[in-house]
């Protein structure tokens, strides 16, 4: 839990079981927050992305259904989360919630349906959605992997400044001699070669990536068997094609990617600027790491889905400050600290890791998300790198419980 004492932890429950309160309440300033810090650069990243939360362990609560084909219990989670051009979480623009009343049906089933029938609707929504306030920002770009493959996305109304950069999922029909998406961009020209820093997962290490990088125009069929082919009319995209070159044995899925865009492919600079913010696509996914292993979300013990709406609201907004808090620290590591930290947070900080500095000025960013990794069990040795956010949302916590015991003992 974020509340750290009994008292906070009850109020937190008595504010989700509060039916005056609703999830778009929860979530509605900070969304204006979002939209604010959006208007500061000239690119954002709108990415696109579905989890599951999983709280089969939790049978007394009401309200769950399918989230997958198994019979586990939960609730399916669709997020819009704001990346600033250069890789900086601005927070969520919009998020979606359902269940399964049953286990998904068969793919030629569902094939059938109109897309406003289908679960793949919520790209469509969401879209729209999160572009409400984003119409004077010089560009918003929607990112989605290959889930978001739908050709009636490639189609859906956008803003005159928002753009499409998606992962492509599907070997399509397209409009020339060979027929079909991947052969095509295949004997396309190869516009060049450059590295990208991966960053580590679970699967495999960090890594600097050679890649070999290809890209044409291609207009995109209807597909043959779309329930409604005459309600809609081919697409012409830019598409790329990301090889990794000689990918050491370690590497067990070397990066082929193959994007569709609206953004402009003229230079090699266009597409590799492309390219890189597709590689800003990973951080919805720590999003939704840090709500399940940093909030620890699914461990919640809440009697209804509506409680538990409004909690995942809540820590949505927890786990984008945490996320905020360790990548400015890593973008902007000089910066002061004001930007983050109270005065009495940051002086309370230096007080404990460094009490002989008598200066009245801040320490800076990255000195004092070290001292809150620190709390958290941070050793800070010289190999260590930098803080993750586990460690930071322990010591965040910690840092509240120190703050908490100063002013108890000021008023004794």
């Amino acid at each position: 839990m974020a509340s750290r004492t009994a008292s906070a932890c009850r109020n937190a429950y008595r504010f989700w079981s509060n039916p005056k309160v609703s999830v778009s309440q929860i979530l509605a300033s900070h969304r204006d927050g979002v939209v604010a810090r959006s208007g500061e650069t000239k690119t954002v990243l709108a990415i696109q992305d579905t989890t599951d939360l999983n709280f089969t362990s939790h049978p007394s609560t009401e309200g769950l259904g399918f989230i997958n084909q198994s019979k586990q219990q939960g609730i399916k989670v669709h997020s819009c989360f704001a990346v600033s051009g250069d890789g900086s979480p601005l927070g969520l623009l919009h998020q979606q919630c359902w269940t399964r009343e049953q286990q998904k049906g068969k793919a030629k089933e569902r094939r059938k349906k109109p897309i406003e029938q289908k679960e793949s609707y919520r790209w469509l929504q969401t879209l729209q959605a999160a572009e409400v306030g984003l119409g004077s920002l010089e560009r918003v770009i929607h990112v989605g992997d290959r889930e978001a493959d739908i050709f009636e996305l490639f189609a859906t109304p956008r803003q005159a400044n928002s753009d499409l950069l998606l992962r492509v999922g599907h070997n399509r029909k397209v409009r020339h001699e060979l027929g079909y998406l991947l052969p095509t961009l295949e004997q396309a020209p190869i516009l060049g070669t450059t590295t990208l820093d991966i960053n580590r997962n679970p699967k495999q290490p960090a890594r600097c990536a050679q890649l070999q990088i290809r890209a044409m125009e291609v207009t995109i069929e209807v597909p043959r068997n779309h329930s409604q082919p005459k309600s809609l009319t081919p697409q012409t995209l830019n598409v790329i094609l990301v090889e990794e070159l000689d990918p050491s044995e370690e590497v067990k899925q070397p990066i082929r990617w193959l994007l569709a865009t609206t953004l402009p492919i003229e230079t090699f600079e266009q597409v590799w600027q492309a390219v890189q913010w597709y590689s800003y696509r990973w951080l919805i996914e720590r999003f939704h790491f840090t709500l399940k292993s940093g909030c620890r979300i699914e461990d919640l013990q809440l009697r209804s889905q509506d409680r538990l709406l409004k909690a995942l609201a809540t820590y949505s907004i927890v786990a984008w400050r945490l996320m905020s808090l360790t990548y400015q620290a890593r973008l902007h590591p000089e910066a002061s600290c004001e930007k983050v930290l109270h005065l009495k947070e940051w002086k309370l900080l230096r007080r404990k890791f460094a009490p002989k500095n008598r200066s009245k000025k801040p320490p800076s960013l990255r000195q004092a998300m070290i001292w809150i990794a620190r709390l958290g069990g941070f050793l800070a040795r010289k190999g260590d790198g930098d803080p993750g956010l586990k460690t930071i949302w322990r010591g965040l916590g910690k840092l509240q419980l120190l703050l908490e015991g100063a002013q108890l003992a000021a008023q004794s």
